[in-house]
Order: structure tokens, then sequence, then C-alpha cells
């Protein structure tokens, strides 16, 4: 199974993850799959200030990404 850290950016976890970015599309954050977005703002967003920002619960994000066979870690990652 592959680890989602939340507090991690949106765009290292696409880069360490083939298919994230449909993923995180179907949940609700569709400018991921536009590459300048993920390379400019996707540098420092993290999942969680995402999804306050798009207004999607986190207990929702985290659940979907777990229906996509992704273990959910939330806290500090150390970056």
């Amino acid at each position: 199974m592959k680890t989602i850290n939340l507090s991690d950016t949106v765009y290292n976890l696409c880069e360490q993850n083939s298919g994230l970015d449909l993923v995180l599309k179907e949940i609700g954050f569709p400018e991921i799959v536009n590459p300048v977005m993920r390379n400019t703002a996707g540098r420092f967003m993290t999942l969680e200030k995402g999804a306050k920002l798009r207004g999607v619960e986190i207990e929702i994000l985290k659940n979907k990404l777990q229906e996509h066979g992704y273990s959910v870690e939330e806290g500090d990652n150390n970056e």
C-alpha cells in the first residue's frame, strides 16, 4: 500500500505516486491535472491546505484516498 502524508506537498505526492493526480481530480481538485498549477502552487500546497481551501472535509479526503489503495498519514513530514 502506498503511503500519503497529508502535510506533504501536492507536487511531491504526485511525483512519487503515478496516477494520484487523477484520484485527486476525482475527489475535488480539478486543477491538479494542469502541469503548470502542479509545478507552481503544488510545490507549496499540501493536501491539508488544499482540502481546507476547496472545502473538502479531511475525513472524506482520507476515505477516498484509502478507497484508491493509499494509506494516509497526518502530521509533520519533516520537510
